[in-house]
């Protein structure tokens, strides 16, 4: 019973913040190995909103960021300074969502670990598993303004160089 509980235990740390460091070349920054979310290069599902927890974004002709994340997922909530600031940089161009399932929303609603500065939704978890093909958090995937899977990651990973290279390779 005790070795069944803590194998339990195990997979479920390994599956809900699920990014192993590995060093891609030498000197550069390290990137996160994901598990699930949708590949690059294919089309995103069209987006299904449970119910908006900020006012809603404009996304016409934008990039659109979503960060799945958890209010018990502590590198989740480490991430919202990063993104708030990637926010305030580029609101013009893409569309930072916060994207939350499994959770009351009043719990969402009074949440005050970190500040979210960027759009924020709820989910039903089937979009999160069937849609985006979620499995672990935290989890960034940002689309193209063709619908386009450009980036399927941890979102500490995104950089002002990163952003800079999809906007000018796959922006209108």
């Amino acid at each position: 019973m005790k070795t069944t509980i803590v194998l339990a235990l195990l997979l479920l740390g390994a599956v809900t913040c699920s990014h192993a460091q590995s060093k891609s070349e030498a000197g550069k920054k390290k990137v996160s190995k994901m598990i699930g979310g949708l590949p690059v290069g294919t089309k995103a599902p069209a987006l299904k909103v449970e119910e908006w927890l900020s006012e809603i974004p404009d996304m016409k002709g934008k990039f659109v960021a979503l960060d799945f994340w958890g209010t018990h997922c502590g590198p989740c909530i480490s991430g919202f300074a990063h993104v708030n600031e990637l926010h305030r940089k580029y609101k013009d161009k893409i569309a930072f969502i916060a994207s939350t399932t499994n959770e009351a929303p009043e719990d969402v609603y009074v949440f005050e670990k970190a500040p979210i500065e960027f759009y924020s939704m709820m989910q039903k978890a089937k979009a999160w598993n069937d849609d985006y093909k979620i499995v672990g958090i935290p989890h960034m995937i940002i689309v193209d303004p063709k619908g386009i899977v450009r980036f399927s990651g941890n979102g500490h990973d995104v950089t002002d160089e990163m952003l800079h290279d999809l906007f000018e390779k796959y922006g209108r």
